[in-house]
């Protein structure tokens, strides 16, 4: 498929900035263009186990503080939990949508990182820090704070959404690899063993290196 072609289904803005980095060399431009897509592929493992094992393990320690699984009505009528509150309810409002039944699975699967990296701000340092630490028992000490947790999570949910929208990751700094290390941080904090079984899977760093060398 010639540089046309591409630019017709992908637009002229959108691969603009790897024809402009290339100096504008349409073939290189364009094998840039399809490098990023293998990075956003590669970096699929490590997203989804961190998502994933982030808001089960948030989930079980707000069931075991508040002693149910809905732990979310709970903070119904606080101000304090006011857009937490709002993105329970979509969640909610998509499952009866979609006739599904409205399980505490079923709405945490349905509920965004971003809605779970929320609860590391500064507003639930007194609220729920004490609990959600404990989601990360494996962290070190020294580094176990929940400012160190917030920016981690946000900087993986920065890039996740990046990634989501299709956006470059060839210009990231720092560079993608850093990125991708800070979400292998965090799985280890989770569970190092997770870390471990992460890496078998994992091609970030082998699809990085190759594709420095074009």
């Amino acid at each position: 498929m010639d540089w046309n072609d591409l630019e017709k289904h992908f637009s002229a803005a959108r691969l603009g900035r790897y024809r402009s980095a290339r100096g504008g060399d349409e073939a290189r431009a364009a094998a840039d263009y399809a490098f990023n897509l293998k990075l956003a592929e590669a970096m699929m493992p490590v997203l989804n186990i961190l998502e994933i094992a982030l808001r089960n393990g948030i989930h079980a320690r707000l069931s075991a503080r508040y002693e149910r699984q809905d732990w979310w009505a709970v903070w119904e009528n606080n101000p304090v939990f006011r857009w937490q509150n709002k993105e329970n309810a979509g969640a909610i409002t998509k499952l009866s949508r979609r006739h599904e039944p409205q399980t505490a699975d079923k709405v945490i699967a349905e509920l965004t990182f971003g809605f779970w990296s929320s609860l590391f701000n500064t507003q639930f340092q007194d609220v729920l820090w004490k609990d959600l630490r404990l989601v990360f028992a494996r962290c070190p000490k020294p580094l176990r704070q929940r400012h160190n947790v917030s920016a981690a999570l946000n900087q993986i949910r920065d890039l996740r959404n990046r990634i989501f929208h299709h956006e470059p990751l060839l210009w990231l700094k720092p560079p993608l690899p850093e990125h991708h290390a800070a979400g292998v941080k965090v799985i280890s904090w989770i569970d190092p063993e997770l870390a471990d079984w992460l890496a078998e899977l994992d091609r970030l760093k082998s699809v990085w290196v190759e594709g420095q060398k074009s």
